[in-house]
């Protein structure tokens, strides 16, 4: 009897969980156009909870961490790595100007809005995204992208640490998502 009692409670949590934080984390809708450089695009769906809301309307900058990578496939060998891009998205809330600041790190720009879905979409998005320094590419060989998004805990000063401890409850990653082509 303690035994199904257990699972039943343990069934309700998990549940109860899944719920309150919904799906998880993906990358979705990617495009990648590769004449005559590899650009590309792709958004992060279901990335934001209410905490995160909340943390970011309290003025705590919030980074999203993309890494991209390149591959050659190769029959009846390991694929070949050529490259790795690592870039970041940054958000912070000024409540004196009530204004979102998005910065772009792989465009070298920052965004401004009042607007939190604006904010949100210049966050979650990469739009035409030029993977730049990427070697010759041969024609006719198949190519693959892995694609992942994190998104860390900021790192608070000392003290700060402790008024804010549910910063550690954001952090997620995304699983791989791998995008074939060929040119």
């Amino acid at each position: 009897m303690r035994r199904n009692l257990f699972l039943i409670l343990s069934l309700f949590l998990f549940l109860s969980a899944t719920q309150a934080y919904g799906s998880e984390p993906r990358i979705a809708d990617v495009v990648v156009t590769n004449l005559p450089d590899i650009n590309l695009s792709f958004v992060v769906e279901d990335a934001f909870n209410d905490d995160i809301v909340q943390a970011i309307d309290s003025g705590i900058p919030t980074s999203f961490t993309y890494i991209v990578k390149l591959f050659r496939k190769r029959n009846f060998w390991t694929d070949d790595h050529i490259k790795t891009w690592k870039f970041y998205h940054t958000i912070v809330y000024d409540s004196l100007r009530e204004e979102y600041s998005v910065e772009l790190d792989e465009k070298i720009a920052v965004e401004l809005t009042r607007d939190f879905q604006v904010a949100k979409d210049y966050l979650v998005q990469g739009r035409n995204i030029e993977l730049s320094s990427v070697p010759e590419l041969s024609s006719g060989s198949d190519y693959y992208l892995k694609i992942r998004a994190e998104l860390a805990p900021v790192t608070l000063p000392f003290h700060l640490e402790y008024m804010f401890f549910f910063v550690k409850l954001w952090d997620f990653e995304t699983d791989w998502l791998t995008y074939d082509f060929s040119l």
